[in-house]
């Protein structure tokens, strides 16, 4: 009945994969757990992840090439053999005993993707780490089922999630997304246009992957010249697009590229900084998007 997917890159999973098993023992369905290394370059979290291969019904997969976010997606849907397939971060943490059921008891004929939750742990934990947790802390209150289900395509999120595999299968991850960010965002416009059935749920995994401040900022820029690649499909559907529409508008373009200019290097200076301002984060996402 179920395949958990999880793709991983640099980083171990062991227990993520060992706390699902036990839930997935003691449901009662067929399951499968399959992990892909995304072409991981450190052999001490490759040993560590092989550890998989131990457990009943679970595959560790090592891919010397990488795929990317998207591309790994695909590849193990491609793998899965079961109807529906729980497809998560590896950088995840099994917080209820509840998980695999919850999933179970939604995987029904009026849905064909139903989307988990994700919840962040109540300190910091890394003090490194000040501008992720901040902004993933901000982000909660957007995070709820309830918010989730008003907004239904626009909060697709692969942290967690599950989808029939045929639906996976014919309405695949974007692969123009071989860098870090937005498929899912593109996937979530992709299920629109298709008329799949999507479903939010309170069913949580709790985020642990803090990067430092600095892994963090470089991932974002990353992210926005990602985007800036598939523009044409995508930045209508994303805050950061209709921001560039209002200040388009108010033909503020010219003076916001200006002001980034001058102040980036301060503004980045708060950004790796323990107290980070996240309006001067989305000014800096902004500034540095119309630049590109």
């Amino acid at each position: 009945m179920i395949s958990v997917l999880i793709p991983t890159y640099n980083y171990t999973c062991y227990k993520l994969v060992s706390d699902l098993h036990e839930q997935l023992e003691h449901s009662g369905v067929t399951y499968e757990i399959l992990v892909a290394e995304d072409g991981s370059k450190d052999q001490v979290t490759i040993i560590a992840n092989h550890k998989i291969e131990e457990l009943s019904n679970c595959r560790h997969i090592v891919r010397k090439e990488n795929l990317g976010r998207a591309g790994i997606i695909n590849y193990l849907i491609s793998e899965a053999r079961e109807e529906w397939c729980i497809i998560m971060d590896s950088d995840a943490k099994v917080v209820t005993d509840s998980f695999i059921s919850c999933y179970i008891a939604n995987a029904k004929d009026d849905a064909d993707l139903v989307i988990g939750s994700l919840v962040n742990p109540d300190t910091l934990p890394n003090p490194n780490a000040t501008l992720r947790y901040r902004y993933e802390k901000a982000a909660e209150p957007y995070r709820t089922a309830e918010y989730r289900n008003h907004h239904i395509y626009e909060r697709f999120t692969t942290f967690n999630f599950m989808g029939r595999r045929s639906v996976l299968l014919e309405v695949p991850f974007d692969e123009r997304c071989t860098e870090y960010g937005f498929e899912d965002t593109l996937m979530g416009v992709e299920m629109r246009h298709k008329g799949k059935r999507v479903q939010h749920i309170d069913n949580p995994l709790m985020h642990l992957g803090f990067d430092n401040n600095e892994v963090f900022l470089n991932k974002t820029r990353t992210a926005l010249r990602s985007l800036k690649k598939i523009e044409a499909d995508m930045l209508p559907h994303t805050g950061i697009g209709k921001a560039i529409g209002k200040i388009e508008k108010l033909h503020l373009t010219h003076v916001v590229r200006l002001g980034y200019s001058l102040m980036r290097p301060l503004i980045e200076y708060n950004l790796l900084s323990s107290h980070p301002n996240l309006k001067l984060f989305a000014f800096y996402k902004l500034g540095y998007y119309l630049s590109l």
